[in-house]
Order: structure tokens, then sequence, then C-alpha cells
């Protein structure tokens, strides 16, 4: 059997998939993994909170300014390179900040580590909806989004335990090394998707290109890149002000509610899948997405009004909501996928993810300075606001997917390489 035969089977897809789980997870590590290190990069740099902050925001800076442009490039050469070049670039800046003895020269490693980081963002996804049938797209795009709780998880445990050990520097080492595994996977698993459907596969039915329209593609992707901007305020207000809230609010021992936290991460990664899965069987992704912004508004307005009762109350709505904040990622993922123009999927996820880390470099500032001045009742009335208005915005999508939902399903669509006109390699 040969090499290109080898790689085309049915049962690959799932060989790519945990490539780009692990790529993912890698690139994870850096961004989420960061703040473990707080304590220890104060104290290395002298620095004040505000400047922790910056530092710490660094990376998302970098991921904000490169997502559309490794999308594009993921467009046009394929996402195997694309992620393994950007985890090598991203595996350089963290050496480089390992040897950094100014905070401005950390800052200037740490934003291109993000941006080279921001590869796997774009093109991993787009993986998933070139080699996997629609059929099968929301499970698999749940299994992709569990990577990013498990790489943080993963940081949190392990670098704080090596800067302590051997020193800072180490613990850049560390995040570099991840990196390079990284790519090695990429490199030796991931192929392109074939430029037919795979053999295994309903081939799909006649009709039209799956070329679309640009104006046509774009009203509906937009909204959802505002959906998603709008279901990640909830998700960052948990995961930011979890433990603050139990411990300041009502008294919960920090261990105790940073172990709540490392729960809700585990049930809001597993919820990932568990909708996926469901969207796959139901057909209807954006009815499952908007069922999820309902109760998220629904527990956020719930914790609104939690200020005068017992924690005892206040511990499992905030769980639950935290669940349910976390578990909206890979069904918004896949359905702007699958709206995309397939020559543009790279594109329009960068689109999307960028959407999704403004939100998350926002959200805790904001939310802070309302807490601070107001209390958290009024906050979360806000965090609610914000599910609630990604609801609405559903709306119009929802009805469309419900007339498409007697179509015949879909398979694979190959994604285009070649140039921005679509020609092949």
């Amino acid at each position: 059997m040969s090499r290109s035969v080898r790689f085309q089977g049915a049962g690959y897809r799932w060989v790519v998939l945990a490539a780009g789980v692990i790529a993912q997870a890698a690139a994870a590590t850096v961004l989420q993994g960061l703040p473990s290190l707080a304590p220890v990069l104060r104290s290395t740099y002298g620095l004040s909170l505000p400047e922790l902050g910056v530092v710490l925001g660094s990376g998302t800076a970098g991921l904000l300014l490169a997502l559309v442009g490794w999308g594009i490039l993921a467009d046009r050469v394929g996402e195997r390179w694309v992620m393994s070049a950007g985890l090598v670039l991203s595996a350089l800046a963290l050496f480089l900040a390992s040897r950094a003895g100014r905070p401005v020269t950390l800052i200037a490693c740490l934003v291109a580590a993000g941006a080279a980081g921001a590869s796997v963002n774009a093109a991993s996804g787009r993986a998933v909806l070139a080699w996997f049938p629609r059929a099968k797209r929301g499970l698999a795009m749940g299994l992709r989004q569990t990577a990013i709780p498990v790489g943080a998880a993963a940081a949190a445990v392990g670098l704080p335990a090596a800067a302590l050990r051997w020193g800072l520097s180490s613990a850049f080492v560390c995040m570099a090394g991840v990196c390079l595994l990284g790519a090695l996977v990429v490199v030796v698993l991931v192929r392109e998707a074939p430029a037919e459907p795979l053999r295994l596969v309903k081939p799909v039915a006649p009709g039209p290109s799956p070329s679309r329209s640009p104006s046509r593609e774009r009203g509906p992707v937009l909204v959802l890149c505002a959906v998603s901007l709008l279901l990640v305020v909830p998700q960052t207000a948990v995961v930011s002000f979890l433990v603050v809230y139990l411990v300041e609010g009502f008294h919960v021992s920090a261990g105790a509610a940073a172990g709540l936290l490392a729960v809700v991460q585990m049930g809001g990664g597993a919820a990932r899948i568990g909708l996926g899965w469901w969207s796959d069987r139901a057909g209807l992704r954006l009815r499952s997405l908007g069922t999820v912004a309902l109760a998220a508004a629904g527990l956020f307005a719930v914790l609104s009004l939690l200020g005068a009762l017992h924690w005892i109350a206040a511990v499992p709505v905030m769980a639950l909501a935290g669940v349910v904040a976390i578990s909206w990622n890979g069904l918004a993922f896949t359905a702007v996928g699958e709206l995309a123009d397939p020559r543009r999927v790279g594109l329009v996820l960068g689109v999307q993810n960028t959407a999704v880390a403004a939100g998350m470099a926002v959200t805790p500032p904001a939310l802070g300075a309302l807490v601070e001045r107001f209390s958290w009742g009024p906050a979360f009335a806000v965090v609610m606001c914000s599910a609630v208005l990604a609801r609405l915005l559903l709306r119009g999508p929802i009805r469309a997917e419900r007339g498409a939902a007697a179509a015949p399903p879909d398979s694979v669509v190959p994604l285009p390489r070649g140039n921005a006109r679509g020609s092949a390699r």
C-alpha cells in the first residue's frame, strides 16, 4: 500500500484530530499557562500589578494581531506547514524570553510567541473541517476544543514546579520544548485533505458548487462572530473571577475555590464534547448554541441575585454557570466553518478567533471595574445581558437552519489549495 493511500483512509481523520489536539494544547500552554507564573514573574522582574497585567496580556495581544494572517496563509498552503511553522517560531520566541533581562524584552518575546502560536488556532479547526464529514464535525471540534483547558491545566501544574526547582527561565524553556514537540507531531502525522471526498464517505449530492457568494456568506458569518464575542464574556467572567468571587464574597477558602475552578474547567470540556455529539445527531448546531446562550443568561440572572444568600447556594449555581459558559466554543467554531466558502475557511476562522480573543481581553478589566464600582450583582447582570443579546442575534440564523434541516447531509467538502482564485497547487 502506498504512503498516499495510507494517509487517506477513513480512520486517518482521527489521527489528524489527535495531532491537532496535541498542537492546540501546546499552544495553550503559552497563553493559558502564563498566569500560573505570575508570582515568580512579579518577584523576578519587580513588576507592579499593572505591569504584571501587561506582561500576562502580551501573548493575547500577539494572538489578536496574527490570527487573520495565519488563517489566510492556511487557505493558501494548508494546515500542516502553518501549524508546524507557527509552533517552531513560538518555541524560538519562548527560548528568547527565557534569556530576557528586562520586562520590555520579555513582553516583546511573549507578543511574538502569542502571534506565532495563533497559527494553531486558525489552522487546526480548518483541518477538522477538511477531514471530517458534517455528521462527525461537532464531536470532532468539541474534542479539539478540549485541548485548551487540558493544556492550561497541565501548564498550571508543571510550570510553577519547574520555576520553583530550576528558575523562571526553565519554565520558558519547558514551554518552548512543548511547542517543538507539537510541531514534530504535526509534521509527522498531518497530511493535507485529499482533493476529492474520502472514499468511505457518502459522496456529495449533485448540486451547486460549494463555493458561495462572498456577500451571501458575510452576513451569517459576521453574526456568528458577534455571537462568539458575546458568549465569551460569561466564559471569561467565570474563569477570571470564580475564585475571587467565592473567596471575597462568601469567604470560601482559596484552595477550595481553586479546586472548584479546576472541576468547572473539566466539566466545561466534557460539555463541549457532549454538545458536539448532540449537534451531530440533531443536525441543528445553532439551535443548540441558542440553548446554551439562554441557559447562561438564566444562571447569571440567578447569580446577580445571590448576594444575600449563603455560599452553599452560590457555589452550585456558579459551578453550573461555569460549565455552561465554557461549553459553547466547539458548536460556534463548527457552525462558522460550515457557513464559510471552502476557499476562505482559514480566514473566517481567523476572524472568529480574533473576536473571541478580543472578548477575552476586554472582559476582565471591564468586569473588574464594574465589581469595584457597584458589586457582584450588577456585574453579573451585565454578563447576563451579553448572553441574552447573543441569543437574540441567533434568532435569524436558527430559523434559517431549521429551514435547511430537511436537506440531505453533506459529506467532506474538500478545501481548495492554491492562490486566492482557488487554483490547485
